[in-house]
């Protein structure tokens, strides 16, 4: 293109060179010659019609190259405005990383209005303003990135702004090369996205808060267990049905549990990892157990234990008792009275073993059984819909799982995996 380019810019240069040559090689050719005076007239006539035809076609030529070089200008025009009326930061670069072209809005952004930035580059521009000489500068920096991926490359570039705050642009810069891995230009365009970034972050802190108001609902759900049983405790006291001082080890036992959950709450701010120890599964369930014996004795329900060998699990035994509690709570829940809940601790495979809760209460449905787990889901009427939120979290930590099968009117069976030792 360029070869054909150099050659239509040459061809006026060699008609004014060698028309003169024809017109006086010509007529000197024929003043020498021994031709009759007729056909010296006719070879005279005829090469005055040769020089006229290669002067139209010249000129034809020229007219047409002229048109075409406008619609090209025209065009070029159209393109410029275009890229002038973007909202977008537009700039061309040559293979050295000179300016070529920017559109308004970049000139705008560096205040570079007005200022001749063809064949600069980044750092020559830096020299027409101190504001935002580090921006530019920094830019060389992230040009010579792109060229070395050698593909249309993505980045985020910070441009601060005078009145102290900063602008944030989605960069996609992208190299051309020569047929001969040369560097040919660099596209630049670049998109603001201060708003979606401001957005971004809003979002984050609301999803922060929505997540820090889930766990404090899941651990003011979690402290009613221990409350409640205090509760009933000291009701039965006042009652005299029991003896209180026969039990205080177990209302401070549940103090202490609150307590814990609270200091968590606490800790929020700076979360640590639970401490896991060697504990003996059979002894915690049996702990949790012991808990729910008066209230399961005042609804006429029975708790059978039935231990089929002693297990040991590395665990925290606060976080195991939490889940056991709040299973067997919700059995008693689904219980009216008159009901059965039956406990074993058996071998589930060579590295799990199973604690199994089975009820014979109200029974969970098809379609709400597959939501058991979702936060804020319950079936109580007062239920938070964490409880088994929270179980599920905690036996997933432990390398656990829990499975739940259900049928309404039938019961419910609640599975908890954990390693063995």
């Amino acid at each position: 293109m360029k070869i054909k380019t150099d050659f239509f810019r040459i061809i006026p240069f060699l008609y004014v060179i060698l028309g003169p040559i024809w017109i006086v090689g010509t007529d000197y050719f024929l003043s020498i010659s021994n031709l009759s005076d007729e056909k010296i007239l006719f070879l005279d006539r005829f090469k005055g019609f040769v020089f006229i035809l290669l002067t139209a076609i010249l000129l034809f030529v020229l007219i047409n190259k002229l048109r075409d070089s406008k619609q090209i200008e025209e065009e070029k025009e159209k393109l410029s405005f275009l890229i002038d009326t973007m909202p977008d930061f537009v700039s061309f670069k040559d293979g050295e990383g000179k300016w070529l072209q920017i559109n308004k809005f970049g000139a705008q952004l560096f205040e570079l209005q007005g200022i001749d930035y063809k064949g600069k580059t980044d750092k020559e521009m830096a020299e027409y303003t101190d504001f935002y000489r580090d921006a530019l500068i920094y830019c060389i920096e992230t040009d010579e990135e792109a060229w070395k991926v050698g593909k249309v490359s993505r980045c985020e570039e910070i441009i601060p702004t005078r009145d102290g705050s900063n602008k944030i642009f989605d960069a996609f810069k992208v190299p051309i090369f020569n047929n001969d891995g040369s560097r040919k230009g660099l596209v630049v365009i670049g998109r603001e996205i201060t708003a979606l970034k401001e957005t971004e972050r809003k979002l984050r802190q609301s999803e922060k808060m929505s997540a820090l108001g889930e766990l404090s609902a899941g651990i003011a759900h979690e402290i009613r267990n221990p409350l409640a049983i205090i509760k009933g405790y000291l009701q039965m006291g006042q009652e005299k049905t029991i003896k209180l001082d026969q039990h205080i080890n177990l209302l401070v036992t549940e103090i202490d549990r609150i307590n814990s959950i609270v200091n968590e709450l606490l800790m929020i701010a700076k979360p640590t990892d639970y401490m896991f120890e060697n504990k003996n599964i059979n002894t915690i369930v049996k702990e949790v157990v012991q808990l729910f014996s008066i209230e399961a004795s005042q609804q006429k329900t029975k708790i059978n234990l039935m231990e089929l060998d002693q297990f040991n699990t590395y665990c925290n035994e606060s976080k195991l008792k939490q889940v056991f509690i709040n299973i067997l709570k919700n059995a008693l829940e689904a219980i009216t009275t008159n009901g059965e809940i039956n406990i074993s601790i058996y071998e589930k495979n060579e590295n799990y073993f199973a604690v199994k809760i089975e009820d014979n209460g109200c029974g969970i449905g098809e379609s709400h059984l597959q939501h058991i787990g979702d936060p804020f889901y319950s079936l109580k009427e007062k239920g938070i819909g964490l409880g088994m939120t929270v179980s599920l979290s905690i036996i997933e930590s432990h390398k656990g799982s829990i499975q739940i099968t259900s049928q309404v009117n039938a019961g419910t069976s609640i599975e908890v995996l954990l390693p063995k030792l």
